[in-house]
């Protein structure tokens, strides 16, 4: 009984700190396109409340940022593995609202997704793009990793 008690409270709490603007609730929509060469060049478009949270911003060639909207190309976001590569999407912070969009080209497969607690995805295929399509809600540092090598 105790425990309801705590989380309500809590709850209440959160919901007046937010109402004040002292909880800041950040979304994010972004477009994640995997070059078709061997480059490790990422292009990541989109829509971010605030930057701050993005560290690939960091290691960017292009960075292009107004009014929210985003382009920036990378190579920070790719490794290479044995045979094949590992993209890695790692964020700080709380995001209220959560999509991230990736396109790998069709010459390569799928080999593992992972997405942090909270995140949800849909595979599939368009356009001669293998297409991961991630979403979530109230997430804190989320972070999605995926797998693909030459088919």
């Amino acid at each position: 009984m105790i425990s309801a008690k705590l989380a309500g409270l809590f709850l209440a709490l959160l919901l007046i700190f937010a109402s004040l603007g002292l909880v800041e609730a950040r979304q994010l929509f972004l477009n994640v396109y995997v070059d078709n060469t061997n480059t490790k060049q990422v292009l990541v478009v989109g829509n971010v409340d605030d930057p701050v949270g993005l560290p690939f911003l960091n290691s960017s060639e292009h960075i292009y940022e107004e009014n929210g909207q985003l382009y920036a190309v990378t190579d920070s976001l790719l490794e290479k593995e044995d045979r094949g590569w590992r993209l890695k999407l790692p964020l700080s912070g709380y995001y209220d609202e959560y999509h991230a969009v990736f396109y790998v080209p069709g010459s390569f497969e799928l080999k593992e997704i992972n997405c942090s607690r909270g995140l949800e995805f849909l595979s599939s295929t368009y356009n001669g793009s293998i297409v991961l399509d991630v979403q979530g809600f109230d997430l804190t540092d989320p972070e999605v990793s995926l797998s693909y090598r030459a088919a």
